[in-house]
């Protein structure tokens, strides 16, 4: 890799990873030992070594991180996805101009092992001996080369799949991002979830349930592919259902794109829904970048999910804008190694007071410059008093 694009990364990426730590989530004193930005490095850091926040918990410590954060809300985390998410959309739009997108809606769960009545629990499918998540609604951009999380909702209650995707095209449509499609799990296939994406003309690809309904129509088709319009949803919503057997399976799609899209060809709908399914490798790559923690508090969690989605996002972004430009791949142990180097750096400075009054080799504008780019109200006290005196 040339030399000059390599240390262009690392500046991009780390200045990026800053940005999170600087965020204004929560209020802390000013006569608090360690400010909002220490703290929140410390979470960063801990996502992005896959590790936990005792282990990487020093100045500040795990009590105090944990302490602080009980002054947070579940709207606060939002506005913070949502404020980086902004961001990322404005670059989104200047690479892609005024194009349609195809959108992935889904839900995610994180198991859950202890008491059911925790405020941010649901019921869920049973996995991994619990019958119990923390569970997300997340929504992605689907481009080829990249799966770009723009929003993750935690859900309160199972059953408002119609409330949770009203939400997403309220976000859609704030942002201003123009779709073609949104990409549907079948959990979705429910009457008042079509009703509110017709009434607000969003095409939609869903797959079928292969319920009692689905396999009495089957038996009475004599060849596929099949169309069948005005196809019924618990009697209060009509859509088209196209079904298709593909090495004697038969399956089917619900959408209300038009006939003409799929109707030569409708091995078209599975290569567009086949866009999701980059949905999965996009939560394997997040998932390197979560923080292990057996907290209860639903609402630490979902701040650690945020976090590693915007990490997540960050090595994307990577890979879009430097990728492109250099011809090569951004690896995920690439992205660690940067944000590692950055994170040794910061706390070898936050651990040694004695550093931040010694000149030495570094001399006193480089000393200045590394303490104020790390935001002056957010390092210890003795670094604040140190910078603020110059």
């Amino acid at each position: 890799m040339d030399r000059a694009l390599e240390d262009k990364i690392h500046t991009t990426v780390k200045q990026q990873a800053r940005y999170i730590a600087r965020h204004d989530l929560l209020h802390i004193g000013k006569g608090a030992t360690y400010g909002l930005f220490a703290l929140l490095m410390v979470i960063v850091a801990a996502a992005a070594a896959s590790s936990s926040i005792d282990a990487k918990a020093n100045s500040p410590n795990a009590d105090s991180v944990f302490y602080h954060l009980q002054k947070i809300s579940v709207q606060d985390i939002e506005k913070m996805l949502k404020k980086f998410v902004i961001r990322s959309v404005k670059l989104l739009k200047r690479r892609f101009g005024n194009r349609k997108f195809a959108v992935a809606i889904d839900y995610t769960d994180e198991m859950y092992y202890g008491d059911k009545n925790n405020a941010l629990v649901v019921g869920t499918k049973h996995k991994n001996g619990s019958n119990y998540a923390f569970k997300y609604l997340t929504v992605n951009i689907v481009v080829k080369g990249c799966r770009f999380f723009l929003f993750a909702y935690p859900i309160f209650q199972r059953g408002d799949n119609w409330k949770n995707v009203e939400r997403v095209l309220d976000l859609l449509e704030e942002l201003e991002l123009k779709t073609y499609v949104l990409l549907l799990d079948r959990e979705f296939n429910d009457s008042k979830t079509l009703n509110l994406l017709d009434g607000r003309e969003y095409s939609y690809l869903i797959p079928a349930d292969q319920d009692s309904k689905f396999i009495r129509w089957k038996r009475s088709v004599e060849r596929f592919p099949a169309i069948f319009r005005g196809w019924s949803i618990a009697n209060s919503a009509e859509t088209n259902f196209i079904a298709i057997e593909e090495d004697g399976h038969v399956y089917g799609y619900l959408t209300n794109l038009p006939e003409k899209f799929y109707s030569d060809d409708v091995s078209v709908l599975s290569n567009l829904y086949s866009k999701r399914w980059g949905i999965e490798t996009a939560h394997r790559v997040e998932d390197k970048f979560r923080i292990y923690t057996t907290t209860r508090n639903g609402i630490f969690r979902y701040l650690f999910f945020v976090i590693s989605v915007l990490i997540y996002n960050i090595w994307v972004w990577a890979n879009f804008i430097f990728g492109i430009a250099g011809n090569f791949r951004v690896t995920v142990d690439n992205i660690k190694e940067i944000f590692s180097e950055m994170f040794t750096e910061f706390f070898r400075w936050l651990l040694s007071p004695e550093r931040w009054f010694t000149f030495g080799s570094v001399g006193p504008i480089r000393r200045e410059l590394f303490l104020c780019n790390f935001g002056r109200q957010t390092l210890h006290k003795a670094a604040f008093r140190s910078c603020s005196a110059k």
